[in-house]
């Protein structure tokens, strides 16, 4: 191999990862656990683009860059149109399937996503939920999450529920109830 052919390899490997790099940037801050399976096939697309323009001396390295760019525009008009238009999203992105529904699990929709009740006990147990009938809703998002609804019983407790004004601190809040409860003394 010579000079020449290292700088070649070199000077395609910078730029198409420069490009690539731009384009992800450009499709947003999701991160990977977080990408739809769309995002995820124009990521592996772009990688196989990416490789093949390093690789492959003897085809000219534009034919990537070309390839890496109509993949960007293409993904940066969808997450646009997405936007637009529910429809749009709903086929690219898909649409959250409620697994259970007031602490029974919904087994025709286990099935029809392939997951397992061993992989709902998971993902409501890494949320902080052991039992079934703590849970209201729990619906398996697009992105492949489980999102949980619990039941009123088990949400935490917030500042309203403890009656705090706004910008009153939790110290305040309590001695201002010892001192009611004390008689206003």
């Amino acid at each position: 191999m010579e000079w020449g052919d290292i700088l070649q390899e070199l000077w395609r490997t910078a730029a198409l990862y420069v490009l690539a790099f731009g384009v992800f940037r450009l499709m947003g801050k999701r991160s990977v656990s977080h990408l739809a399976p769309f995002d995820i096939a124009v990521v592996i697309i772009i990688g196989e683009a990416v490789a093949i323009g390093i690789e492959d001396v003897s085809k000219p390295v534009w034919n990537s860059i070309a390839a890496i760019l109509a993949l960007g525009v293409l993904q940066f008009g969808l997450t646009w149109l997405n936007t637009k238009w529910r429809t749009g999203e709903k086929v690219s992105q898909g649409i959250a399937t409620m697994l259970v529904k007031d602490g029974k699990v919904l087994m025709d929709a286990m099935a029809k996503e392939h997951m397992s009740k061993s992989d709902l006990t998971i993902a409501l147990r890494e949320q902080g939920y052991e039992k079934m009938e703590d849970v209201k809703i729990a619906r398996l998002e697009p992105t492949g999450q489980v999102s949980v609804l619990p039941v009123d019983n088990m949400k935490p407790v917030t500042f309203g529920d403890l009656g705090l004004s706004q910008g009153e601190t939790l110290k305040t809040y309590l001695d201002r109830r010892l001192q009611e409860l004390r008689g206003g003394t």
